[in-house]
């Protein structure tokens, strides 16, 4: 179970929002783990994610392809803003998080999840290799995805926010064996489509053989997970 959930011990969220949804996997979370709330939108650039996000939904969540630089929201409108595992995609933090701070009310909850590197997981078969080099696949393709960052570079990020009664918390997944051969599963066919999208734009050979590499090395060993640190605070 996410740890957040307990967190948010079935509270009222009031009006949600969450940045970067793609799919909006992490919006319903938020939705089921609050008690009540009044509004949930995710937003997201990409307009094949909100239309995926779109299908799967409910009917309880709205939807829409927006530039998180410039959101389209009135100051304050917001109860409840939160980004996960998203931070290493942004072309500029601060820009985003500073919209999400406009967006919220005063005394509304901030909430941050990003997985990072920590170094009691680096390890040969580290999920942080085959996540690093789908950012490296998607920087080849002009896709903006970068190196996860350090626990204190998220904190730096975060320090400027000037957030009230913050609580920082870390989470990292236990994986039975079963579970573990699926997610290699998973990252193992992601990979393999990376890799099919840099032949089918001339990408660098470099980069197919490091991936093949991966896939090899992943199938072989299994996978050891990273870190998640959760940041919790109100404007």
């Amino acid at each position: 179970m996410d740890p957040l959930a307990e967190k948010l011990n079935r509270a009222s969220g009031g009006r949600i929002l969450d940045v970067a949804t793609s799919h909006g996997d992490f919006l319903r979370l938020l939705v089921d783990s609050f008690g009540t709330y009044t509004e949930a939108i995710g937003v997201d650039m990409a307009a094949d994610r909100i239309a995926a996000a779109r299908e799967k939904s409910d009917g309880r969540l709205r939807f829409e392809v927006m530039n998180a630089e410039t959101l389209e929201f009135p100051d304050g409108y917001f109860d409840t803003v939160a980004i996960r595992h998203s931070l290493h995609h942004l072309e500029n933090v601060e820009a985003v998080l500073g919209e999400m701070k406009r967006v919220l009310r005063r005394g509304g909850m901030f909430l941050i999840c990003e997985v990072f590197q920590s170094p009691d997981t680096m390890r040969a078969n580290s999920q942080r290799h085959m996540h690093h080099w789908w950012a490296e696949v998607d920087r080849a393709l002009g896709v903006p995805h970068f190196e996860t960052f350090t626990r204190q570079e998220i904190l730096d990020r975060v320090e400027g926010l000037e957030l009230s009664m913050k609580e920082v918390f870390e989470h990292m997944s236990e994986q039975g064996e079963a579970d573990n051969r699926e997610i290699v599963k998973q990252m193992i066919a992601i990979s393999n489509e990376c890799i099919v999208r840099l032949k089918a734009h001339d990408g660098p050979a470099d980069l197919v053989d490091k991936g093949n590499e991966l896939i090899e090395r992943f199938a072989r060993q299994g996978f050891t997970d990273e870190k998640v640190l959760y940041i919790m605070g109100r404007k």
